[in-house]
């Protein structure tokens, strides 16, 4: 009988959506772990890996919404952002990944989501 009690909040407690990109230099996976419905998640984890190095960088972000005319209502995902100190990752909704470093640009490559 523990076990079944244990078991929704479990299921409840893991990510809802993942998507993976890859790009030339990298696989990303992109893991919301909101409730579904949820518009505009703040708790989004990026799990980098390096296909050159094989070393893989996790990361907790947020999804960026674009608002509607109302300035109010979200209506578009714009992508997801994430920082690592002074680093800051963004992948778009159409498969760029883009990471920057104050002004100097570390990362830009473009890819397909599977």
């Amino acid at each position: 009988m523990r076990y079944a009690l244990a078991l929704p909040l479990l299921l409840a407690a893991g990510p809802l959506l993942a998507q993976t990109l890859e790009t030339p230099g990298y696989r990303i996976e992109i893991i919301d772990q909101c409730e579904e419905g949820t518009v505009g998640c703040d708790n989004v984890l990026y799990r980098g890996t390096s296909k050159k190095s094989g070393n893989t960088l996790e990361l907790k972000g947020r999804q960026l919404m674009r608002m509607c005319a109302d300035g109010v209502t979200p209506c578009h995902s714009l992508g997801y952002e994430f920082n690592n100190g002074d680093t800051h990752y963004f992948v778009s909704e159409d498969g760029h990944l883009s990471v920057t470093r104050g002004e100097r640009t570390l990362v830009d490559q473009q890819g397909e989501w599977r």
